[in-house]
């Protein structure tokens, strides 16, 4: 087989076996063993033969070879594109036409020069060869002869149609949000309809809260006059004075008792309807947000406004309550007081002597209990075991505050326990001067090395540095807690 000259069929050979050499389909020495079919094919057939086609890297003397041992001259030879493209892609591309082209005329070239077989020649020429050529012409033709595309026409007509297409969604848009805007118009409507009882009913509980709020100052200048009377009663008219606020009492608790329970129903009906509300607006919140507006709020303020009725209403009858328990309470001290009078002298001394013993007692066990929890060590915290302070300061302040009692002349009857106390008293206050203190800078020490609750400790030890003792333990507990998250 004669070399190859032209450079077209160079460059395809080179393409192919960069190809080839790229999926490692060849081996050392063997470079042209496997046929490709990449760029086209050679084929040949000989008289009274088959077809037999070889890949174009093979040249068309592989093709020639193959059918010479089927057959007898003439034999015919032709090139094809490759199997994976359409006559259309062919056409459509000068590089595909030009390989082609170039692989046409090596078979040609082949046929003449090398097989040297006029009666080939002529088939070739003649034969599938000539009818490949003709196909090609007549779709190029084809594809020629088609109409130029009108990109600005198709462009105009695609938003035509674009616009069409959206107009009618708009207008389906906005049939939806005229559908959607009567619902919630109505929903709006029947909740303004259900609202006119609720409102009407709220204006009813805001006037009698009026009305009962204004009502104070009569109540507690009622209570004033029951006390003076009861000052000036005697045994028997502190009965009278005792009934008279007893019913005091009872009319402070009835009126507010009834706006309560009218605040408490005004309350939950407008729960109810603001629950049904948001349960019929629920499905709209979508279109109400998309359409910038804003869901009505149309009960929070009645709510709020009926929790501060119903705030007042229960500290003023705590109140009330409790003016009418410390009067009962005088009349009942009063009333033993002049009971007592009634006495004779040896009586009177009898129960004097009685109350001071009682008293005694009492005054005894609370000194010894307060020695008692001073005798143990302050508690520590759980997790960094520093101990607090604060609880400890207050029961040596309480402490010391009782020593003017115990050394002021005729405390008879606390006698007993100031003996307990009276131990307690220099060492309470050398405490409160220097033990306390010096426990709370080694605290804040502890915290400062640990790195922990700088804001709290800086609060602290300014305290401290102030002199103020009681407030810097409790600034020193607050820094101990809040480093162990307590």
């Amino acid at each position: 087989m004669r070399e190859r000259s032209r450079p077209r069929r160079r460059r395809t050979i080179l393409a192919v076996a960069v190809a080839t050499l790229a999926f490692g389909a060849v081996g050392a020495g063997c470079l042209w063993e496997r046929e490709d079919h990449t760029f086209g094919s050679f084929c040949a057939a000989a008289e009274g033969g088959e077809e037999h086609c070889v890949g174009e890297n093979l040249g068309p003397g592989a093709a020639w070879s193959q059918a010479e041992r089927d057959g007898a001259l003439p034999i015919e030879v032709w090139a094809t594109w490759p199997n994976n493209k359409t006559l259309d892609d062919i056409v459509a591309s000068s590089y595909s036409l030009d390989v082609w082209f170039g692989h046409i005329d090596e078979a040609i070239e082949y046929v003449r020069d090398d097989a040297r077989n006029a009666e080939s020649l002529r088939a070739t020429l003649a034969g599938k060869l000539e009818s490949l050529l003709d196909e090609a012409t007549d779709r190029q033709k084809a594809l020629l002869a088609q109409a130029p595309v009108d990109a600005a026409g198709n462009f105009k007509a695609a938003m035509v149609d674009k616009a069409s297409a959206e107009e009618d969604q708009l207008a389906a848009a906005l049939a939806a949000d005229k559908q959607a805007m009567s619902v919630v118009r109505t929903i709006f409507d029947q909740a303004r309809s259900d609202a006119a009882p609720l409102r009407s009913k709220y204006a009813g509980v805001a006037a009698r809260f009026a009305a009962y709020r204004a009502s104070e100052a009569a109540e507690t200048a009622a209570y004033a006059a029951l006390s003076e009377q009861a000052s000036r009663s005697d045994v028997d008219g502190l009965d009278d004075v005792q009934q008279a606020v007893l019913a005091a009492a009872r009319e402070a608790s009835r009126a507010p008792g009834e706006l309560t329970a009218e605040i408490l129903r005004s309350s939950a009906a407008l729960r109810v309807f603001a629950a049904a509300f948001d349960e019929a607006m629920a499905p709209h919140r979508e279109f109400l947000a998309t359409h910038g507006a804003v869901l009505p709020d149309m009960t929070s303020g009645a709510l709020r406004s009926l929790n501060a009725m119903l705030g007042y209403v229960e500290r003023r009858v705590a109140r009330s309550d409790a003016t009418a328990t410390a009067l009962l309470g005088g009349i009942a001290l009063r009333r033993q007081a002049l009971r007592v009078m009634q006495m004779d002298e040896g009586a009177r001394e009898a129960i004097a002597r009685s109350r001071a013993r009682r008293a005694s007692e009492m005054f005894g066990e609370g000194a010894r209990a307060r020695v008692e929890a001073l005798s143990a060590a302050p508690p520590v915290s759980e997790k960094l075991g520093l101990p607090l302070l604060a609880e400890r300061c207050g029961e040596l302040l309480a402490l010391v505050q009782l020593r003017p009692l115990c050394e002021a002349a005729g405390s008879s009857w606390r006698d007993a326990g100031c003996a307990v106390l009276r131990e307690r008293f220099d060492a309470a206050e050398a405490e409160l001067r220097t033990g306390l203190p010096r426990k709370s800078a080694a605290g804040l020490a502890a915290l400062r090395e640990k790195g922990m609750a700088a804001a709290a400790r800086d609060a602290a030890q300014a305290r401290l540095d102030a002199g103020e003792v009681k407030g810097a333990a409790i600034a020193y507990d607050t820094a101990v807690r809040g480093a162990e998250g307590t």
